[in-house]
């Protein structure tokens, strides 16, 4: 599939981000703090995408903690290199653990790429077991829960789970019975999702700003994931 010049613009500011990104996560070892105030109704369970330590998570995280929210992160995913069941359960547990930590909280996920199609699982896994700690929803930016074109022209499995073709992915689309508790938030142009869409029978919003990973750090994603969490956390 040829690139526009357009997503060359694109995905050379995403990759200034990404990088800078990456030095931070190498050069700061420190393990996360939780953002906010514990004493916070709605707590915030942040899921990075594949490759992204915590680090990448933070700058929303922060804007998430203005906006009243407690924000928790999964540092035991490390890189995010497992496949999507693998890491449900890590993050699984570190939703117990929030959950026990404040019980009368109500706990959203908010997740990146990769880490949406880990959320979905998670919900998925939840719903089965009832007596478990139910998230409220699940809140997810630039995730392709339809797989990347892109995804079979690069090496390692942990990009090639992302191929249009794979079973796995295939079958957790074909799960729908969480899609209520789903919000998508889209960039107008994401180089790495070409053509990304909202899944059918999802709600979400598209920004008017592009990039894949630059999302994570800007006011408006800020302000459409801060009313996504709004949206499944409401009185019913």
């Amino acid at each position: 599939m040829s690139i526009t010049a357009r997503e060359v613009r694109v995905w050379a500011r995403d990759y200034g981000f990404a990088a800078r990104m990456h030095v931070r996560s190498q050069l700061d070892p420190r393990p996360p703090r939780m953002l906010g105030m514990p004493g916070a109704r709605v707590h915030v369970l942040m899921i990075p995408g594949v490759v992204e330590r915590w680090h990448f998570m933070q700058p929303l995280g922060a804007r998430l903690a203005r906006a009243g929210h407690a924000v928790h992160f999964v540092p035991e995913l490390g890189r995010n290199l497992r496949s999507i069941a693998e890491s449900a359960p890590i993050v699984a547990t570190a939703l117990d653990r929030v959950a026990a930590a404040h019980p009368l909280a109500r706990i959203v996920l908010v997740a990146h790429s990769k880490g949406g199609l880990i959320g979905k699982r998670l919900l998925l896994d939840r719903a089965r077991s009832p007596e478990l700690a139910q998230p409220a929803g699940l809140v997810a930016l630039a995730t392709p829960f339809a797989g990347s074109s892109r995804a079979r022209l690069l090496r390692g499995q942990a990009i090639r789970e992302f191929d249009p073709t794979n079973e796995h992915l295939l079958a957790l689309a074909a799960e729908r019975g969480v899609d209520a508790r789903i919000r998508v938030v889209l960039p107008d142009l994401d180089p790495h999702i070409p053509g990304n869409r909202f899944p059918e029978g999802i709600e979400g919003v598209r920004l008017r700003a592009s990039g894949h990973f630059r999302p994570l750090a800007t006011a408006e994603a800020g302000r459409a994931v801060v009313a996504a969490i709004a949206a499944l956390t409401a009185a019913p």
